[in-house]
């Protein structure tokens, strides 16, 4: 337990959704070496995630890159503060002097490995270790996440689409068939619920039908998944309710707008 660090990662100018999205992927470190935890622009951090697309936050940037200079020589009671690694998200390569950057979409496993990279080159004397048994103030309640509802028979889609929604912050919970589904939704609520077109027994237009009739659920948005994309599919989902088509395989980016699109909160 002695080799494990704590690394505080701040932001500047990441969209919210994506710092959900980040926010989710540092969860998923904590049993490893490196745990990382974010912290606010104004703490002092390990590592500094910027938005290189934007350009006010990389303004910001150079503004705090420029302060965090050593202190001058006429000055020698200046205190120089820790050093600050930097880490450049963007949807392009950088062609300037940055070392590390992570590609838009976020995938868990390259966000931690750019990191890990990071924090190999972070001096020891920065890094803060994890203190247990020590007060801590309680940290302030947080309004329950999201949650989304998978009906699909297929062990490995409901597996990839749970993954993914856990990494935009979602709760998830995941059957194989609509009868198993009717069952939960009536006992539960959710944000949105992803539906298979092909199930035993009823199928996924039918499900539609039926929570779109219901007064408590026919507000929740219906994602329709199909192997299939023919316009009579489509029609025939728009019949039955659904509030969007996602062909199978879906890409990430395509996955990821659709779900922040239906969620109540970024």
């Amino acid at each position: 337990m002695s080799d494990k660090k704590t690394f505080m990662v701040a932001m500047i100018g990441v969209p919210d959704h994506e710092r959900n999205v980040l926010k989710n992927i540092f969860k998923l470190s904590l049993y490893r070496a490196n745990t990382y935890t974010l912290a606010s622009i104004d703490e002092q951090g390990h590592i500094l995630i910027v938005d290189a697309d934007d350009a006010a936050a990389m303004a910001q940037w150079r503004a705090l890159h420029g302060d965090a200079k050593p202190s001058s020589s006429t000055n020698p009671g200046a205190t120089t503060p820790p050093p600050i690694s930097v880490v450049m998200v963007t949807r392009e390569k950088l062609t300037t002097d940055f070392p590390h950057y992570i590609h838009r979409p976020f995938v868990a496993t390259r966000v931690l490995g750019i990191l890990d990279q990071v924090a190999a080159q972070t001096p020891n004397s920065t890094v803060q270790e994890r203190i247990i048994g020590g007060e801590s103030p309680e940290p302030p309640p947080e309004q329950p996440p999201p949650s989304a509802l998978v009906v699909d028979d297929s062990s490995t889609v409901r597996t990839q689409i749970a993954m993914e929604l856990k990494l935009l912050g979602v709760q998830v919970e995941a059957v194989e068939s609509g009868e198993q589904a009717f069952e939960l939704l009536a006992h539960n609520s959710y944000d949105m619920v992803f539906l298979d077109v092909v199930l035993p027994g009823v199928d996924g237009y039918q499900i539609c039908k039926t929570i779109k009739k219901n007064k408590i659920t026919k507000q929740t948005p219906v994602i329709m998944l199909t192997s299939k994309s023919s316009p009579f599919d489509r029609i025939k989902g728009a019949l039955a309710g659904c509030n969007t088509y996602l062909t199978k395989p879906v890409k990430q980016s395509s996955f990821q707008k659709t779900v922040k699109k239906y969620l109540k909160s970024p």
